[in-house]
């Protein structure tokens, strides 16, 4: 039997990717690669049995396991969940949410209600909003396209550094889960596989297409700002960051 298996389309899940292809568990599993966003909504709809999700979705899922003993997490900066601004942030009037995010949106609320202490407008966006940044309005920007976009502006604020400010805690943006009823052995053998593609990072981005990203930056994203292990620490964040979220 084939599993369903998404992954996010960002440069961080590289290791991931690279690690099911080198696997003989590649040849069992249907890989598909979609924002966050839509991942949730493909194991919502039955269209996915294993999947890479935001957290800040877990609480609206149901009949599934968190399983891995890997995630997408960091300790401090992360360089790809920022807010970009020509003005100092306690004086936009306006913050373009990132369409693709689910955790980033709940986390830059939350940290604009407890950390920052402001309450500028949000506003939903599409493609391209990302060059409307202006002097009252700024951007909430995730995933790759942020990498090119922290020399264009004066003002950068980066949110899993922010909320380890807030915390002391290291901050998890999304983790693996599976349909309850998928193969322990199955699930083992992922594991494996997420190993040894987070061992192998050098090999996996020789094989990956980066995208106009410089690949210095994108080793040291990959090797310094991005924690991979799904240890206590982060499953600890993680609970206390689920509890705040629900009052927003």
């Amino acid at each position: 039997m084939t599993n369903r298996i998404s992954i996010v389309s960002y440069l961080n899940s590289v290791p991931f990717i690279y690690g099911i292809k080198n696997h003989t568990i590649y040849n069992n599993l249907d890989l598909s690669l979609h924002i966050p966003s839509v991942s949730v909504k493909k194991f919502l709809n039955n269209e996915i049995d294993i999947g890479l999700v935001p957290v800040a979705a877990i609480n609206k899922l149901q009949n599934f396991n968190i399983f891995s003993n890997y995630c997408i997490g960091s300790n401090g900066k992360v360089d790809t969940v920022c807010v970009f601004s020509d003005t100092p942030i306690y004086d936009v009037e306006e913050i373009l949410i990132d369409y693709h995010s689910i955790t980033s949106v709940n986390l830059l609320k939350l940290l604009l209600k407890d950390f920052y202490n402001i309450n500028p407008k949000l506003k939903k966006t599409t493609d391209g909003f990302e060059k409307k940044i202006s002097i009252s309005q700024a951007a909430l920007v995730i995933g790759d396209k942020a990498f090119n976009l922290h020399k264009k502006h004066k003002y950068v604020y980066d949110l899993s550094e922010a909320w380890f400010k807030m915390t002391g805690l290291p901050f998890v943006f999304a983790c693996w889960i599976a349909k309850k009823e998928i193969s322990q052995n199955i699930l083992d053998d992922i594991n494996t596989s997420f190993l040894y593609g987070i061992n192998n990072i050098d090999c996996a981005l020789k094989t990956n297409s980066i995208n106009n990203i410089d690949y210095r930056t994108v080793k040291f994203y990959l090797k310094n700002r991005i924690c991979y292990n799904f240890d206590n620490q982060k499953k600890k964040a993680m609970a206390i960051f689920l509890e705040q979220i629900t009052d927003l």
